[in-house]
């Protein structure tokens, strides 16, 4: 199946990003209807509930900060209860540009990719030194796992096919959650591609803890190197 504007939905994780949204959302707009996007806002401690409430998407406010992996996961549940069958995710700050939509849903339909990623420039001059070195380090030991080529297995920015991710049962609520869903999603036979996008980092917060990232990350490819698919 192709994912196109009808059937395709819009989940943004938010914490703390109301000096971003409303520029963010009118970019969105120009691809999709406000009824396709779907914001989940992970308790944040601004305003960022009371401008996702008055743009008229739709809105889904937990009362506890649980991770971007919960958060995405509400996200793609909400959307596959009104019947999307296909989802972004895209962050909340800026980093991702909505103009890339079209790329993202043009690899998707040449090539029924299940999981289409963006691929960020890894040089020095575009990315922190860091985040270089975990995710080319991330990315080969989730190659080697899914024995597909991983591109970039820390990017947020995707197209996820909801048919397949529907009934998988997930163990991770924070950033490795993105990492378990390549895994799963390669464990059902799934395909993975990728598309390039820029790299954006214009000083923006990271809620990322490396050193813990790396230890959850290791945590999660142990345990789905060791057990079998997990379903609903």
């Amino acid at each position: 199946m192709k994912a196109d504007r009808s059937n395709t939905a819009v989940v943004i994780p938010i914490f703390n990003s109301a000096e971003y949204l409303e520029e963010l959302f009118g970019r969105i707009f120009k691809f999709f209807p406000k009824e396709n996007v779907f914001t989940v806002n992970d308790a944040s401690e601004d305003n960022s509930a009371g401008i996702c409430e008055t743009t008229s998407v739709n809105v889904i406010n937990i009362p506890v900060n649980s991770g971007k992996g919960n958060a995405l996961q509400v996200g793609f549940e909400a959307a596959i209860k009104k019947g999307f069958r296909f989802a972004f995710s895209i962050d909340s700050d800026l980093q991702h540009k909505p103009e890339d939509f079209p790329d993202f849903l043009k690899k998707q339909n040449d090539y029924k990719f299940d999981l289409v990623i963006g691929k960020r420039d890894f040089s020095r001059s575009k990315m922190p030194f860091p985040r270089i070195c975990s995710n080319k380090l991330t990315s080969f030991i989730v190659s080697l796992k899914t024995r597909q080529k991983i591109a970039d297995s820390q990017c947020g920015f995707r197209l996820y096919n909801l048919d397949i991710i529907k009934d998988l049962k997930f163990r991770t609520k924070r950033y490795q959650f993105e990492t378990e869903i390549i895994i799963k999603i390669a464990k059902t036979g799934g395909r993975v591609g990728f598309v390039p996008i820029a790299t954006i980092y214009d000083g923006q917060r990271s809620y990322i803890s490396h050193f813990r990232d790396i230890k959850n990350f290791v945590e999660i490819v142990c345990y789905e190197m060791t057990h079998k698919l997990e379903k609903k």
